[in-house]
């Protein structure tokens, strides 16, 4: 039993993630079964490879993480970037890149897609095979290869992306100290519902006078918290479990969207940033040589929106039938400045530098847009946490001001 059972384990924990040099002093790396480090490196020096850096990688690592973190995903592309503009071949290029701190899975998965890339497909399509990487990049590497011009679309990627990455890293440092407050304000409100207005109505309770509406408000909700609180709770995962039943469901996706995008300034924040998305790809794939039709499928088939996606098709359905791009946005409400520009891409002739203009307008308009968020969320929360709090101590002492009137 006792051999078996070793067995097991050393079946289970047999892969490695090799780093070295092979017998013409090239970097190659791979991974490998094997049942001790011991063995592993007696089989590559057989081989001819001299083992720099080994890696244990256990087997969740080969499916956990499931996308790739943004700092790596912004490492990566300059890095195959500054690699392809040099000259050297993809497969070199993907072979060189250094990362710092990576994690077993995208380890592995660089190494099958040097892998994928020898026997004969696509760096795009090896992109799609590993899924680590979002569907957006996966589109926009297969309109670089198309066109020849993978390099530049890759730096360009890289430079929208570090760009995209320390507006969101503003926004969210702007965001702490509200959400502290917000944090600080619902603790305050749970502590006295859930512990001193109990002690309070123990109080009002034994009088013989009617309490006010709103303490009467405060005392029910106070025992709802009490004796319903599992329920609560309960309720809440199955409202969030029955959002994302809905959410991947492409007919009601669309009208969730439509809810989201109304809501008072988040919703013009979250249509700016689509639509800054979608010009970002149309921009960079049809300044590359890539087909207008074929921009408009890759934007639709990599916008998070499901409206968007929509648009976006029902604009290749019209072009196909033969009308102009700008006839057909105008049936789907878009902006009256972007249909503008759009035109005097149509009769210019150079819709790319249209695409590009939208897209540096759209992102002016993100910035802008955050920056008000910004500046008008604090106070925001402030004024609601004190309404709230100002509320229930209001609900609380209304009735000692009633006893002080009767006395």
């Amino acid at each position: 039993m006792k051999l078996r059972i070793v067995s097991y384990w050393e079946h289970l924990w047999q892969w490695w993630l090799w780093y070295g040099l092979d017998s013409k002093s090239i970097h190659t790396s791979g991974v490998k079964k094997c049942t001790s480090l011991t063995l592993l490196r007696s089989t590559l020096a057989l081989e001819g490879v001299e083992v720099i850096k080994v890696q244990r990688l256990w087997p969740w690592q080969r499916h956990w993480p499931k996308r790739i973190d943004h700092e790596h995903l912004q490492a990566l592309l300059g890095q195959w970037a500054q690699l392809l503009s040099s000259g050297l071949p993809l497969l070199s290029c993907i072979t060189l890149v250094h990362l710092q701190q990576a994690s077993g899975r995208l380890r592995y998965e660089l190494i099958q897609i040097q892998n994928a890339l020898l026997s004969g497909v696509s760096f795009s399509n090896s992109l799609s095979q590993s899924r680590l990487f979002s569907t957006t990049i996966v589109h926009l590497v297969a309109a670089g290869e198309a066109s020849g011009e993978l390099a530049t679309l890759l730096a360009q990627v890289h430079e929208k992306q570090v760009q995209q990455a320390n507006l969101k890293r503003r926004f969210k440092r702007s965001l702490f100290m509200p959400l502290i407050t917000l944090f600080s304000g619902l603790m305050v409100s749970l502590v006295i519902i859930y512990w001193v207005v109990p002690q309070v109505a123990n109080l009002y309770t034994s009088g013989n006078y009617e309490l006010p509406m709103l303490t009467q408000w405060l005392l029910g909700l106070s025992d709802m918290a009490q004796s319903s609180i599992g329920a609560i709770l309960v309720g809440l995962i199955c409202t969030y479990i029955s959002l994302v039943w809905l959410w991947s469901k492409a007919n009601l996706r669309v009208k969730l969207e439509w809810v989201l995008l109304h809501i008072p300034g988040l919703g013009e924040l979250m249509r700016l940033h689509s639509k800054a998305d979608v010009f970002l790809v149309l921009s960079l794939t049809f300044n590359a040589g890539v087909p207008l039709l074929d921009c408009l499928a890759l934007a639709a088939n990599s916008s998070r929106w499901e409206i968007m996606s929509r648009d976006l098709n029902a604009s290749i359905l019209g072009l196909q039938q033969g009308q102009k791009l700008s006839q057909i946005l105008t049936k789907m409400s878009w902006s009256a400045q972007t249909l503008q520009l759009i035109r005097i891409g149509e009769v210019a002739g150079d819709l790319g530098l249209s695409f590009t203009q939208l897209q540096h307008y759209y992102e002016a308009q993100v910035v802008s847009k955050s920056q008000w968020l910004e500046q008008l969320l604090e106070p925001a929360l402030l004024i609601l946490i004190a309404g709230f709090v100002g509320l229930i101590l209001v609900a609380l002492y209304l009735p000692l001001f009633q006893m002080g009137q009767m006395m």
